[in-house]
């Protein structure tokens, strides 16, 4: 008999366990979407000149670009910088009932096809989502100086090989923010500097980055610059 009652007991519970639904996710969706900023002038402080050199949507403080490899500007200069862009865009979403913002860079990234003898460069569009929590994101409404929004949390899409996709790139976000932030994970920043230049008000910034002691953004030498009307064009209010 007890033999009987644990044999019953035993296809019940395989019954409940191989019975179990199959049940996906729920996908994200962007819900707002502000306008693109797609046009800045950068501006770095080549010291050695003594001059101060101007490209259009990339920090470099190189002259030669101006020069001897005027040809090599656009796609493979910016490719080989990582203050550079092509687009600057914040969408918003809801996750877990919390709403987030991402700005998304759209830009040029590129690496040697043989990196060990640093020849055969090649390049690519790819997209870089940093994602706020939406009191970093307002510190944007109230630009008083100099502000930085930071977050442990990015995704990358496209290479080589694959182009932007709007369904990949929220299913990427939602892995992300499933996954635990661990106490190695990277900050990335985005410093923003509300100023004067010529008695007219600007809007200066940097392309959110890991910044560290050896490569930390400076005001004083670089930046991205645009007026401030310009600027809103990132800001959903």
């Amino acid at each position: 008999m007890k033999k009987t009652t644990s044999l019953i007991i035993l296809l019940l519970f395989s019954i409940t366990v191989f019975s179990q639904s199959r049940t996906n996710r729920t996908k994200l969706t962007f819900i707002n979407s502000s306008e693109k900023l797609t046009s800045s002038t950068g501006w770095s402080n080549n010291e050695t000149l003594g001059e101060w050199i101007d490209y259009e949507n990339v920090i470099c403080n190189s002259k030669d670009y101006k020069t001897k490899y005027k040809s090599l500007q656009g796609r493979y200069m910016m490719s080989k910088r990582e203050q550079s862009f092509l687009g600057i865009q914040t969408k918003t979403f809801y996750f877990n009932e919390i709403q987030y913002y991402i700005i998304m860079i759209e830009k040029y990234d590129g690496r040697y096809e043989y990196p060990s003898i640093s020849e055969d460069w090649y390049s690519w569009k790819e997209v870089q989502g940093f994602i706020f929590t939406e009191n970093e994101y307002k510190k944007l409404l109230e630009l008083d100086g100099e502000v930085k929004l930071e977050t442990q949390y990015r995704v990358d899409i496209g290479s080589k090989y694959d182009k932007y996709n709007e369904t990949t790139f929220l299913d990427l976000i939602q892995t992300k923010l499933n996954t635990e932030v661990s106490k190695y994970s990277s900050t990335y920043t985005f410093p923003i500097l509300k100023s004067t230049s010529d008695n007219t008000e600007v809007i200066r910034f940097y392309v959110p980055e890991s910044f560290s002691s050896y490569s930390m953004y400076n005001f004083d030498k670089e930046y991205f610059e645009v007026s401030p009307q310009e600027f809103d064009k990132i800001i959903i209010k």
